[in-house]
């Protein structure tokens, strides 16, 4: 072991105490003088380890420093940890001073001791004589003790319950400093020796006590600094920290063994090393471990649970490139998973007219997963729009209806909400880690819940001004489609002026007809195009068997359009208020686009859902399919088509409709071929 280079360390630590010149309240000083005692400490304790197994006497000079400065950092602090915010300034100064004069003294002791030594080597222990120099010291070092034992009481004493709390580890610890210290101080000072045994002891005692002080320091935060550490760097270094601490158990292992003389195989101490090696890579790469681990560290060693900055800026990185809903629900998903200590996630959107379909849902595959569709009227919605969240363990929180709770294993729900409006909400289920949620968790769901809610109105207000400009492009369009014909039309009308007069030119005859066959042809291509280009749909509701006019329709379809055969179910007569025209016309194009897309068979399904106030109209075909870029929703878009000779109006022209009526449609590929069409109506119903 170095020896001057232990005599340097232990000399900075000394010096590091005039820095308290420079410093005017007594918290920082009392800091300067915690800090001191944490650097002291180990170095202490290391000096008594090597002293455990190599008993020279050359290195009691070494010993008698480190204690004697230990013993003033020690006293210093003592006075300065008892009422520290009251404390005289001209009276701390003056201890100051006082602590710089013991402080030369303690040099010139070591110089002194350097070059006398007056130890004695014997077996297993060292001696001193009489009323020697470190019968004095030992003295010193005892008093220091003494003090602050005297003013740790009074210090607990003055403490509220929460702050003893706080201090309590960093009491504790110094009292097994105090308590080891005195002991070991007692029996020198006695019987004028130094034992190895004692030496290992201690250095084991005062080790334990520096852990103790470091986690009350830490945890509470009682260097009365703003000292911050970031969790990443935190989280980063745990794996190397934990392999180094895994070295040192096994560097401990192999001294005590060769303390006690024991021979330790070369096969078994690879063996442990490459254990240690595989149990730390295994724990680094486990997702629960890692989330175990962040969370102990973040209830234990930080004030708040989560860094909602970094949380903030991760999220506002995510949704960079989210532009429409799904991609924002990605990005709330991604964020929460890696944030929240649990792996059941559900996340709903909708809005008060068409009701709340489930977005995402963790762990449950999308065409196995159940609908778990809320409407405006169901209890959990109702309640949300009223209160903050929804938490199954807190008292005085209760909804009606908790059977979507116990089916996902949820526990918490939170809104998803811009001022008044409600997009959807978060459902969550119990942490793995056993606990339960707290403000730092709702505070993190609101933060990242209020950034997502504005993300997801802003996408909705896009895809609402994208559908508007796409009408005003279309209504555009329909003009210089309308000026065509008008110009047709035009033409048209000059030949039915100029003919009575050259109705016998031959030449007058030929352009009579070529101007006729452009015209045709002209209107002919934009006939079917008019009405969906510029009227509105204006439905003229009553109430009709939903059924009866559905097969009725169905079988006048088939006859007119050839090829195609068609079968249709139901379970009961379901009457619905509707325009049946308008229903008619959807049916007749959603046959007619199977047909064109090779289909020979459809199967039409009416089914009655009372929980939503809903009818269902499925359609199912065994064509060719719908082509999956186009899904779920671009195949609905004006112009939207693979067909070679498609309009690409069909489709858009049914959920125009559907829209109107107040329904909804969505589209989708069978897994054994062909597409499935659902139309959804919204029904005040009475069944039969």
């Amino acid at each position: 072991m170095n020896i001057f280079l232990l005599y340097a360390l232990n000399l900075c630590v000394l010096l590091s105490g005039l820095w308290a010149f420079r410093l005017n309240s007594s918290g920082t000083k009392f800091s300067l003088s915690l800090i001191q005692v944490m650097a002291c400490l180990p170095l202490l304790a290391a000096q008594y380890f090597y002293m455990a197994d190599n008993l020279q006497p050359q290195m009691m000079p070494l010993i008698l420093f480190s204690e004697n400065i230990f013993a003033l950092i020690w006293a210093v602090t003592a006075y300065r940890l008892y009422d520290r915010s009251a404390a005289d300034i001209s009276l701390s100064r003056r201890l100051s001073f006082l602590g710089i004069v013991i402080g030369i003294a303690i040099a010139g002791i070591a110089v002194h001791s350097f070059f006398n030594r007056s130890v004695s080597d014997g077996k297993g222990s060292l001696f001193f004589q009489k009323y020697d120099i470190y019968f004095y010291c030992g003295i010193f070092l005892l008093l220091s003790m003494l003090v602050m034992v005297w003013r740790l009481e009074h210090f607990w004493r003055g403490l509220s319950p929460v702050n003893r709390w706080e201090y309590k580890f960093l009491v504790v610890g110094s009292f097994l400093v105090c308590g080891a210290l005195t002991w070991a101080i007692s029996y020198r000072i006695t019987y004028f020796r130094f034992d190895s045994d004692h030496f290992l002891l201690l250095s084991a005692l005062l080790m334990f006590s520096w852990f103790l002080i470091i986690y009350a320091v830490v945890r509470h935060r009682l260097l009365n600094r703003k000292l911050f550490v970031s969790r990443k760097v935190v989280y980063a270094v745990i794996a190397p920290l934990a392999f180094a601490l895994y070295l040192i158990f096994l560097g401990l292992i192999i001294f005590l063994m060769h303390f006690f003389g024991l021979p330790l195989p070369v096969v078994l101490y690879w063996l442990l090393f490459v254990i240690g090696i595989a149990a730390i890579v295994s724990m680094a790469l486990s997702g629960k471990v890692r989330h175990s681990v962040k969370f102990f560290i973040s209830t234990h060693f930080y004030i708040n649970k989560y860094e909602y900055r970094d949380e903030w800026l991760a999220f506002s990185q995510l949704l960079k490139g989210a532009l429409t809903e799904t991609e924002i629900v990605g990005a709330l998903h991604q964020v929460l998973a890696e944030s929240l200590y649990t792996n059941i996630i559900f996340i709903w959107l909708g809005d008060d007219k068409q009701g709340y379909h489930l977005a995402f849902a963790e762990k449950i595959a999308t065409d196995k997963k159940p609908a778990y569709h809320l409407s405006q009227s169901d209890t959990l919605i109702r309640y949300l729009k009223k209160h903050h969240r929804y938490y199954t363990e807190e008292k005085g929180y209760a909804i009606e209806d908790k059977m979507l709770f116990s089916e996902l294993n949820l526990v918490l729900a939170v809104p998803l909400t811009i001022g008044e409006q409600l997009l959807g909400l978060i459902a969550l289920g119990p942490e793995f880690t056993g606990g339960r949620y707290g403000d730092d968790d709702f505070d993190l769901l609101s933060a990242i819940g209020t950034q997502a809610s504005s993300a997801l109105l802003a996408a909705r207000m896009a895809e609402e001004l994208s559908r508007t400009r796409q009408q005003e492009a279309w209504n555009i369009m329909s003009a210089f489609i309308l000026h065509d014909i008008k110009n047709a039309a035009s033409m048209l009308s000059l030949i039915r002026q100029n003919a009575p007069i050259h109705l016998h030119d031959p030449e007058f005859q030929k352009d009579m007809l070529d101007t006729i066959d452009d015209s045709l042809k002209r209107m002919a291509k934009v006939q079917d195009r008019l009405s969906a280009l510029k009227g509105e749909v204006s439905p003229v509701l009553r109430e009709v068997c939903l059924c009866r006019t559905l097969t009725d329709g169905c079988r006048n379809l088939v006859k007119r359009l050839r090829g195609l055969q068609m079968n249709i179910r139901y379970d009961k007569s379901i009457r619905v208020k509707t325009d049946p025209d308008l229903l008619l016309r959807i049916i007749e194009n959603l046959f007619i686009n199977s047909l064109e897309a090779g289909a020979a068979e459809m199967s039409v399904k009416i089914k009655h859902l009372p929980d939503d106030g809903l009818s269902a109209i499925e359609l199912i075909d065994n064509g060719s399919g719908l082509p999956p870029e186009l899904l779920p929703d671009a195949i609905f878009e004006p112009f939207m088509t693979t067909k070679p000779k498609g309009s690409g109006i069909g489709l858009w022209q049914v959920k125009q409709i559907v829209s109107s009526l107040g329904g909804k449609i969505t589209a989708k590929n069978e897994e054994i071929g062909g597409a499935r069409f659902v139309i959804t109506l919204p029904t005040d119903i009475s069944t039969v």
